[in-house]
């Protein structure tokens, strides 16, 4: 099943093994993160949405493993599964995340360095015509 952000271009789908139903949970918590991101500033969906659907699938995953849980067929086989699978989810998660801000710092960044080129060369050619 594919899927898509709607602020993505429609040619860029992030790719998910979800069912049809699991989708509108998905995009909900993607929105979610993405509306952090937009407060924060810097948000940019051509880069960030990769790891943002990532991040969302990983914690929908995780929810979802837990109900195994609470079954009444649960072993303590499930148990440790699950626990895996939570592990994995949660290494996946932190790994996209740790990508996110990367990416996130690095534009911020060069967007700072280039505001801070061009004041410098405004007080540079205020001084030549002084």
């Amino acid at each position: 099943m594919r899927h898509k952000a709607e602020s993505q271009p429609a040619d860029l789908c992030i790719e998910v093994a979800a069912r049809v139903e699991d989708i509108p949970e998905i995009e909900r918590m993607a929105k979610g993160i993405i509306k952090v991101l937009k407060k924060s500033g810097g948000y940019e969906s051509e880069v960030d949405d990769i790891w943002v659907y990532r991040i969302a699938n990983c914690v929908f995953y995780l929810k979802k493993a837990e109900c195994f849980l609470d079954a009444p067929s649960a072993t303590e086989h499930t148990f440790s599964r699950v626990a895996e699978i939570q592990a994995k989810e949660q290494n996946m998660i932190e790994h996209a995340m740790e990508q996110l801000a990367l990416s996130r710092k690095d534009r911020i960044e060069a967007k700072g360095e280039t505001e801070l080129k061009l004041k410098l060369r405004q007080a540079i050619e205020k001084m030549k015509q002084a």
